[in-house]
């Protein structure tokens, strides 16, 4: 692959990495250009930053008090936070600056079903093709791949574990893992272009996410691929999702995306997470069937993009409402999708929407 290193959508060379900005001196109470700053934090920080437009904000949230959001995010690691409701920014907080970008771990799997999503429709291969037809049989380290296909992949039924290792034959269990990478290859190999510059074509420029990038993962053997965006990008392409104005993407993929894709995991579609549904299962090497919502604070219609540590992309078409969270983890264990900080902020966040002027 030659994917680094990584340049923006607005032609700015990048590490490959993910990007921590150090704390800014002085706060900043508007999204503006980045403030100048040491490389080391000072030793009195400036309290975080945020940004919330009084003649912009969106109907059910004027009676919104955002101080103890900020606070709640300052205090669970957050580094950037933005509400986007009926396409007008509603709130961004920042702890330095709205220019944050860092890799946006498992969430990028929801972004690369959007981009799966478009090449089917293109007829460059489709939901039944076998990865073996594709990659032949040398991509998992012991070749038994038969029976494989790009719909396992997308659904988490391949029966491979993060290491590509066979645990259960495809079809036959739902097991969250990083096999789905190999999506990316199969986009690779099928159309003969680089998947960041599919991306930029077929989603990141049409979004106006001029900031997120894919990029080649020089430590991760079996997960080579990451993301990196800002906040403001996240929603900017939940955005999209939300308008369903995704150039060549058909309405029926999102339909199809936001479903329960199999018999296992009712909360799971195509690489999308799914709330309101009737039970869910979580990433494990033995993942269980849970009675309940996935977050039963948010709205029951919210689809979600979940990464390791809390990096977040909500989408809920009933309230036209989208919420990206970057940062540190907000839980005390690391966890790759779901944890405590997704039900605490949705209680939060229905509160101070549905607060009265």
């Amino acid at each position: 692959m030659t994917l680094e290193p990584a340049t923006d959508r607005a032609g700015t060379t990048t590490v490959a990495q993910p990007v921590v900005t150090p704390e800014s001196s002085t706060e900043q109470s508007t999204t503006s250009a980045p403030v100048a700053s040491p490389t080391t934090p000072p030793a009195t920080a400036a309290p975080p930053s945020s940004s919330t437009s009084a003649n912009a904000v969106a109907e059910p949230w004027s009676g919104a008090d955002f101080a103890e959001l900020d606070e709640f995010l300052s205090d669970t690691n957050g580094e950037a936070l933005a509400i986007v409701e009926r396409g007008v920014t509603v709130h961004e907080w920042y702890r330095t600056d709205a220019t944050y970008a860092r890799d946006i771990a498992s969430a990028q799997k929801s972004v690369l079903s959007l981009v799966v999503g478009r090449a089917i429709a293109d007829g460059l291969f489709g939901m039944d093709t076998l990865i073996d037809d594709v990659l032949g049989t040398g991509w998992t380290p012991h070749g038994q791949t038969s029976g494989v296909t790009v719909q396992h992949l997308l659904t988490m039924t391949s029966g491979l574990d993060d290491r590509l290792a066979l645990v259960a034959a495809p079809g036959t269990t739902w097991l969250y893992s990083g096999a789905f990478a190999q999506l990316f290859e199969v986009l690779r190999v099928t159309t003969g272009r680089e998947v960041d510059d599919l991306a930029g074509e077929w989603l990141f420029g049409p979004a106006g996410a001029d900031s997120a990038v894919l990029y080649e993962r020089r430590t991760d053997e079996f997960a080579p691929i990451g993301m990196r965006a800002t906040a403001i990008d996240l929603t900017k392409i939940g955005q999209i999702v939300l308008d369903r104005s995704q150039p060549g993407l058909p309405q029926q993929w999102l339909d199809e995306s936001f479903a329960s894709s199999q018999p296992f995991n009712a909360s799971y579609g195509y690489l999308w997470w799914l709330n309101g549904q009737a039970s869910f299962m979580l990433p494990g090497p033995t993942p269980k069937a849970r009675p309940g919502s996935l977050i039963p604070t948010a709205p029951v219609d919210l689809v979600a993009a979940l990464g390791k540590d809390d990096q977040k992309l909500y989408v809920s078409p009933a309230l036209d409402l989208v919420v990206a969270r970057l940062g540190d983890k907000a839980d005390p264990v690391s966890r790759p999708a779901l944890s405590t900080f997704d039900a605490a902020l949705w209680a939060m966040l229905e509160r101070l929407r549905s607060a009265s002027a």
